[in-house]
């Protein structure tokens, strides 16, 4: 089980990162697609800018953002595509989400880059799009109505971030699993 918003947030507050819960998400997202054999100690070298180096860290601050490390790596992988977006939930204003979101793919950016993809026109032709997407999506207006009509739209666009992600990781890591038809 993945560890809540709230317990990143304070995990990541505890060692004064500058980074809120979905862009670490974000980053490690995007670290993950690109170099699937990442340790967590990489991702929590760049998260921690504080000097909390994992040596010094708490261990349950340290074992909660494993645990988001561990649980994020194998929903990446999982056949099934159950990979969700740590970001705010429904009970949020749809601003917050909204704002959330751009947080997300902004992170998955940066973390692209910090995983050395340098010239997003190497990409395959789908993944290049879809991270256009995100650029596009990290720079949208968080000024919306609380209407169902934008209701239905961000969730439709979260959708597409889970299932773009998914799509990028399955480019750049194919699955090298054995399928079974039954």
């Amino acid at each position: 089980m993945s560890p809540r918003y709230e317990q990143i947030e304070d995990a990541l507050a505890s060692v004064q990162s500058p980074y809120s819960p979905e862009d670490s998400h974000g980053m490690l997202c995007a670290m993950l697609v690109v170099n699937n054999s990442l340790q967590c100690a990489r991702w929590l070298d760049e998260i921690c800018t504080q000097g909390h180096t994992k040596s010094i860290m708490q261990e349950d601050v340290q074992d909660t953002l494993c645990a988001l490390y561990e649980h994020t790596k194998q929903e990446l992988n999982d056949t099934l595509l159950n990979f969700t977006l740590l970001i705010p939930e429904e009970n949020n204003s749809l601003n917050a989400r909204v704002s959330a979101l751009k947080k997300w793919c902004d992170g998955f950016l940066f973390g692209l880059a910090l995983a050395g993809v340098k010239d997003l026109s190497n990409m395959p032709e789908d993944s290049m799009e879809i991270l256009q997407d995100i650029t596009s999506i990290s720079k949208a207006d968080e000024d919306s109505d609380e209407d169902e009509m934008n209701e239905v739209a961000y969730m439709d666009i979260v959708e597409y971030v889970r299932m773009g992600v998914l799509l990028i990781n399955e480019e750049l890591q194919p699955m090298n699993r054995l399928q079974t038809i039954q």
